[in-house]
């Protein structure tokens, strides 16, 4: 499959994982690695090939088997440190189903932080792609590449969606927000509900019906959402952390990489590093030994935010050589928050009581990832940020 071009610093800086990995790996390096990309970055030949094998997989019924899995091991794989390896290997075998079907399958990410402020208006959710919000009654889909399907698992019904906040989602989570937390989490135990409390919740919650319940693999989406959820962690992971692992199992015991993935007989060390073993994947915007943050991102960090800001909620960028000196400009007027790049960061959505209690969270860790997420806001509104996203 091509590889597309990222958008990334023409300045990126190398991070052999080589050198960190030899002491863990013990599976082979892939032979060949295709790269997975960001859905809107397919050509339209790729997108055909895609809906069509797609369609086969309804057809042959992996949507409802795949959907069957994750309701079975639900509690497992939530709320506890399985929540990625897990993820990993579940959308992994889901794409190596694909790839039967057609040899240039690769399973899309899509980029839901750059649709943030207005998630309705995103282009994925579209006729052209994936379709949009659930009609009628029973919320079913009309429109994109699951239009008029009947879903068999749990039962059979129309493919369904129901947008939150009355058909218009409430904006979800920055790619500025993601890229702090990816920058100052130093365990698992810090990145795990940072994501899965933010991103992930938010996301599955405002895309409603299928999405919403244990069975959510109904809706592509949940792949191209996984998909985006174990690009961040990669990303994390080259930030010498590729072997990082700790934290609570769902038996509370102390996991490890030699603990065994839910439902799969082989350890979680099997699925760490992309490229070695059947993890013969990368993607386009983080390369199998490369790390990056994108140019217009980190340029508007540098220019925009004062030096004791930016060290706080972008440790890494901080510290960066080319930046000690520097003497940030007078800080904007603050704006309301809107819905256009340049204009002040809104407030992300907030975890429902539902989904809190289906996943049995703890509420109050729950709490403190959402409060410090609006800290940021505050302090990226304060210094007058304005995002180019």
């Amino acid at each position: 499959m091509k590889l597309f071009a990222s958008a990334l610093a023409t300045a990126i800086f190398g991070l052999s994982t080589l050198n960190t990995a030899d002491a863990q790996q013990n599976q082979p390096a892939c032979s060949s690695v295709y790269t997975r990309p960001e859905l809107l970055s397919l050509t339209p030949a790729q997108w055909t090939n895609t809906r069509n094998v797609l369609s086969a997989m309804q057809r042959d019924g992996w949507f409802a088997w795949f959907a069957y899995l994750h309701n079975q091991w639900f509690g497992q794989i939530h709320g506890n440190s399985q929540f990625f390896p897990f993820h990993r290997r579940f959308v992994h075998d889901w794409e190596s189903v694909g790839r039967r079907y057609s040899g240039s399958f690769v399973q899309p990410y899509w980029d839901e932080m750059r649709d943030y402020r207005v998630p309705a208006a995103s282009q994925v959710l579209t006729s052209n792609w994936v379709g949009g919000n659930g009609q009628g009654a029973n919320r079913c889909v009309t429109n994109g590449n699951q239009a008029g399907w009947t879903m068999t698992f749990p039962n059979s019904h129309c493919f369904s969606r129901n947008f939150g906040n009355n058909g218009n989602p409430t904006s979800w989570y920055s790619p500025e927000y993601i890229q702090s937390f990816i920058q100052r989490d130093t365990t698992m135990a810090q990145f795990r509900p940072d994501i899965e409390y933010s991103l992930h919740g938010v996301v599955h919650i405002n895309i409603g019906g299928d999405m919403l319940q244990g069975y959510s693999p109904n809706d592509w989406i949940f792949m191209l959402h996984h998909t985006n959820i174990d690009r961040l962690w990669w990303q994390w992971q080259l930030n010498n952390r590729m072997w990082t692992m700790d934290g609570p199992n769902f038996d509370n015991s102390a996991i490890s990489l030699n603990t065994n993935i839910a439902y799969y007989n082989q350890p979680i060390r099997s699925v760490m590093q992309l490229g070695y073993g059947s993890m013969c994947y990368q993607y386009a915007s983080n390369p199998i030994r490369r790390r990056a943050l994108d140019t217009g991102l980190e340029n508007a960090l540098i220019n925009s935010l004062p030096k004791d800001v930016l060290s706080d909620w972008f440790p890494e960028t901080a510290r960066k050589p080319s930046i000690v000196a520097l003497r940030p400009p007078p800080p904007l007027a603050s704006a309301a928050p809107g819905a256009a790049p340049g204009s002040g960061m809104p407030y992300p959505a907030k975890l429902t009581q539902q989904w809190i209690q289906m996943h049995k969270y703890n509420k109050a860790d729950v709490d403190k990832v959402e409060n410090d997420a609006r800290r940021f806001v505050d302090a990226m509104n304060k210094a007058g940020y304005r995002s180019p996203v």
